[in-house]
């Protein structure tokens, strides 16, 4: 409890007086009696550094976004939210199988920071979401791993889960792909993003909005660089991906394209071919943006081709669907 002169009243015989003291200091800026005043600016050890750390992902955690709303719903102290939490659990168990049959294989759902909470605000009282994310593509990711390492696979995981998260109204901390996800070191999640950044992918992550922007996502750039005349599997080694998934994209886009040919609008074509509808509108923009280029038009007609006979880009067909024209 807090005094009347902003400090916090201590007890000596405290089994944790060091780090009763940082926490205060560093939530304060209080020093308890019987520190020196020299002590009031806490020095971020390591130790410290791993206690904060930890403070943070427990804040992302579905037992810290129960309890912080009972306090601020009841305006009942800590100990009460979490005697009702424990409550909770022990009359209603959660039962491992539920979660299985909600979630496909290889995917995770998490609680994250949305993605409309500023970077400076207090981690406790940010607004959480949850995301389902794709933890492991299975055949997918042993492609990259065949092809690009380990390293291209972590990167690769890097890239979609964040763009995941993004789709959802989410954003992941590098705490969170580290920690929580990767089960690696902090600096390496930063050298990865740092290199997808440098070949021109938009990796969205929780203190980087400034530099987000309205940047294209992975799918969309995939499906620009197959119009700019890049092959396949050029493209799945540039943005780490395997080639199957380039042409998912490609197919994917084509249904849009055609559909949107067909005066759907945005939302009809996402309830059509279940995708989200920022996607289906950057990919119908990008479409409009293609029609009318002459060297782009045998691309469009090979990934209408595929839509539509399900042959593989770069097959011709003698029934070639002619690309629709953009909107005057």
């Amino acid at each position: 409890m807090v005094g009347e002169n902003g400090t916090v009243p201590f007890e000596a015989d405290s089994p944790y007086p060091v780090l009763c003291h940082l926490a205060l200091t560093y939530k304060l800026g209080a020093t308890p009696p019987g520190f020196p005043g020299r002590c009031q600016t806490m020095i971020r050890s390591k130790s410290v550094e791993n206690c904060l750390r930890d403070g943070r992902l427990d804040a992302k955690t579905r037992d810290s976004m129960f309890r912080r709303k009972i306090e601020q719903g009841a305006n009942c102290a800590p100990f009460v939210s979490k005697a009702i939490l424990q409550t909770v659990k022990e009359v209603f168990p959660f039962d491992a199988d539920d979660l299985a049959n909600q979630l496909e294989l290889g995917r995770i759902r998490l609680l994250v920071v949305a993605a409309h909470e500023p970077a400076g605000k207090a981690l406790d009282e940010c607004q959480k979401t949850s995301v389902l994310l794709t933890l492991d593509a299975g055949k997918a990711d042993f492609e990259v791993r065949v092809h690009q390492s380990v390293t291209g696979l972590r990167r690769a995981r890097i890239l979609r889960m964040c763009c995941e998260a993004k789709e959802q109204g989410g954003l992941l901390s590098y705490e969170d792909l580290a920690y929580r996800l990767l089960n690696c070191g902090v600096r390496t999640i930063v050298r990865d993003v740092e290199r997808l950044r440098r070949e021109g992918l938009v990796v969205p992550t929780r203190g980087q909005q400034q530099d987000i922007g309205p940047g294209q996502t992975h799918r969309v750039q995939a499906v620009r660089l197959f119009l700019e005349g890049n092959e396949p599997m050029e493209i799945a080694r540039r943005l780490y991906h395997s080639l199957s998934s380039i042409e998912n994209y490609l197919t994917t886009f084509g249904r849009v394209a055609l559909l949107a040919h067909r005066g759907h609008s945005d939302d009809e074509i996402a309830f059509i071919i279940r995708r989200s509808s920022p996607l289906v509108t950057a990919y119908r923009q990008l479409a409009e943006q293609f029609a009318n280029k002459r060297s782009a038009r045998n691309r469009l007609r090979e990934i209408f081709d595929r839509v539509e006979t399900g042959v593989s880009p770069g097959k011709k067909t003698p029934s070639a669907a002619k690309p629709p024209r953009a909107k005057p």
